[in-house]
């Protein structure tokens, strides 16, 4: 079987003409055109006489030390829920689509205990159990706190360590700050 891989395209490009090759698998044929139907690499086979879209999304699997990034989304007495959008490969950052949580406390039930992030939070944190959902650290010397506002009028917070500042407010935020808070284009 010949077959070669072509170039890269995008769903809705044009791929060939119904004359020369027939739609093979993620391809489809309108107006005598063939058309891209999802992301990926053509591959054309020159025996069959047809066009195919081999799809580029690949399942990304999380291992135990991954560095992800994600935002707060909730929290409660006993978890921070995370949304992860980005994990650590290699030098690169792989978007995704993944939920995360972070335990807190685990001692007794009357201690009161402040979480390290707040909601909106947009953290960096390190994988340290893989199941349905990740949990996630956020202890480690280049983990925490990425980007927060103030929890009174949204305002962006400043690093005064140990501390967040809000300008507006003249008010002071205490967060689990990565080493980087604020330096990050987010």
């Amino acid at each position: 079987m010949s077959s070669s891989f072509e170039k890269l395209v995008l769903p809705g490009d044009n791929v060939g003409v119904a004359e020369e090759y027939v739609p093979g698998r993620n391809v489809t044929e309108v107006d005598g055109k063939l058309v891209a139907l999802v992301q990926g690499e053509v591959v054309k086979n020159d025996q069959r006489l047809s066009i195919s879209i081999e799809g580029s999304k690949r399942k990304l699997r999380f291992f135990n030390g991954d560095t992800v990034y994600g935002q707060v989304t909730k929290s409660d007495q006993k978890q921070i829920l995370i949304s992860v959008a980005g994990v650590q490969k290699g030098n690169s950052l792989v978007n995704c689509m993944a939920e995360g949580y972070i335990r807190l406390g685990g001692g007794r039930r009357d201690e009161v205990h402040q979480p390290p992030v707040r909601i909106g939070d947009l953290i960096r944190g390190k994988v340290i159990r893989v199941g349905q959902n990740l949990e996630l650290t956020l202890n480690g010397s280049n983990l925490g706190v990425l980007k927060s506002r103030c929890s009174r009028c949204r305002t962006v917070l400043k690093a005064q360590l140990p501390d967040l500042y809000c300008e507006n407010c003249q008010r002071t935020e205490n967060r689990k700050i990565a080493p980087d808070y604020g330096k990050l284009k987010i």
